[in-house]
């Protein structure tokens, strides 16, 4: 095939692989100025009634799917000697693969973004009516792009079925690996075993290792059928891993279909919604060790708290002064023991101090509601990450040890209250921009709103629509949505924002 021309448009240059069902191809097409990847199945396969019709399944649902995650088809058909083709985008980049052969496990936050991107692209072929059939980490591709290295294409659908009367979506063809029970079991299928595939490939990135494991494929498959998956701390002892994210990532390895997320929107929602606990109180190594008496210990461990803690205070000192000895309440307070929010001390008798009425406000909302709006105040208050963090790490390490005869879910709501008052305080009309745009756009798609998810995933991909073109747009995105959390989230005791058209 090496300098052949297929219809007059491509020129191949180099083979790239090959496969059971054909070969892949790089090639020009030198009338766009552009390359493009031409898969060619096997002339032995393509003279077969059955398989060609399944290419020919294959290229007709790839090629009516339009979605930016997913590989774009170019072209397909027949050569003059009757082998088939199909010509797709030529991609640059790594596949989940390749990144965790290199990484191992992926961090919880990147993780789920890959995650939820995957979604997006199996939303728009389910509605279509075509399943995948086939996801694994090879199938997955990351690029960088404008917005950072983890933009998610999609590869090969190349064994889906169209749902319509001329493929019944039967046949139990993919990875045995990643395959749902009902795919196994040779029954119709939908796109909820994608959902499982993609919950297994995500397990696999949260924790560096596959969910099932077996010596051979009988018994994998026989696992796959009949076993719950370990839990994640089993598969990777001392893992981070919220109670949130591991049962939502659980719930879509149900073996039964109906058990799962329904479609791929509602578990990316799940996860961006189970990331927060996630993302929101990532403490260093060290104190999550000092604080969980669950994990692995360190040695010394109250004292690296200390000499953590005391070497964080240092550096946020300067930083904190004007905000603390502007809004102290009482003169005479040494501003060295006020030099960072903290959660409340432990009341010295059984149960909670009486609240303030806006802390009893507040602690009528649920924890995951009060956590939400924790980070969102924290991001707003304008100091440094650093000093955020550390309170954060407090406020984590006060809620794992609540005092004797105290109500564990009040106290921790007491707690959370507590910081959002101290961060409402310190807000300014210039919050830092030292965050990470990834984590902003997590906040602000995590975030309690009036809008809904698919409203702001729309907002924040025309605001990169917008911003393109600035000498800076990642800092004008930033700037952007920070402008967004303040104004459009949805406080727990406050009335909901106004909405204008933007």
């Amino acid at each position: 095939m090496i300098g052949r021309w297929i219809l007059d448009q491509y020129l191949v240059r180099a083979k790239i692989g090959e496969g059971g069902m054909g070969a892949v191809y790089l090639a020009e097409q030198p009338s766009v100025g552009r390359n493009a990847v031409i898969k060619i199945m096997h002339p032995w396969l393509s003279r077969d009634p059955k398989i060609a019709a399944r290419f020919d399944t294959e290229a007709r649902a790839a090629a009516r799917l339009q979605n930016p995650h997913i590989v774009s088809i170019y072209n397909y058909g027949r050569l003059p000697d009757a082998t088939l083709f199909i010509a797709m985008e030529h991609l640059e980049g790594c596949t989940i693969a390749d990144l965790m052969r290199e990484q191992g496990r992926i961090h919880p936050h990147r993780a789920v973004k890959i995650a939820t991107q995957v979604c997006e692209a199996l939303e728009e072929a389910h509605r279509r009516g075509v399943v995948h059939r086939d996801l694994s980490p090879r199938n997955l591709m990351l690029l960088a792009r404008r917005g950072g290295p983890d933009f998610v294409k999609v590869l090969d659908f190349g064994v889906a079925k169209l749902h319509d009367a001329e493929a019944t979506g039967r046949g139990a063809v993919g990875t045995p690996g990643y395959m749902a029970p009902e795919q196994l079991r040779d029954e119709p299928i939908d796109g909820r075993a994608d959902i499982y595939s993609l919950a297994l490939i995500l397990y696999e990135m949260l924790t560096g290792r596959p969910a099932f494991e077996a010596s051979s494929p009988a018994a994998l498959m026989n696992k796959h059928l009949n076993e719950l998956p370990r839990s994640m701390l089993a598969a990777c002892p001392g893992i981070d891993i919220t109670p949130q994210l591991e049962a939502c990532v659980m719930r879509a390895l149900a073996k039964h279909a109906y058990q799962r997320p329904q479609t791929a929107d509602a578990f990316a929602e799940e996860l961006w919604t189970a990331i927060m606990g996630t993302r929101m109180f990532v403490a260093p190594p060290e104190l999550v060790a000092a604080s969980a008496p669950t994990r692995p210990r360190v040695s010394n461990g109250a004292v690296l708290l200390a000499v953590i803690t005391a070497i964080t205070l240092m550096a946020g000192a300067g930083a904190t002064a004007y905000w603390l000895l502007r809004d102290a309440p009482e003169p005479a307070t040494d501003p060295a023991t006020e030099a960072l929010p903290r959660a409340p001390k432990a009341p010295s008798t059984p149960g909670l101090d009486p609240p303030s009425p806006a802390k009893r406000a507040l602690m009528l909302h649920t924890v995951p509601e009060l956590e939400a709006e924790l980070e969102r105040v924290t991001v707003l208050s304008g100091l440094p990450r650093d000093t955020t963090d550390l309170s954060l790490a407090e406020y984590r390490r006060a809620a794992s040890t609540p005092p004797p005869g105290a109500d564990p879910e009040a106290y921790r709501k007491s707690l959370l209250a507590e910081l959002i008052l101290r961060w409402r305080a310190a807000q300014t009309d210039n919050p830092s921009t030292d965050r990470d745009l990834d984590e902003l756009e997590a906040m602000f798609l995590m975030m309690r709103s009036p809008f809904d998810v698919k409203t702001r995933q729309r907002m924040l991909a025309e605001l990169k629509k917008a911003t393109a073109k600035e000498p800076d747009p990642e800092q004008a995105v930033k700037r952007k949505l920070l402008e967004w959390i303040a104004t459009f989230g949805d406080a727990p005791d406050d009335e909901a924002p106004t909405l204008v058209e933007e």
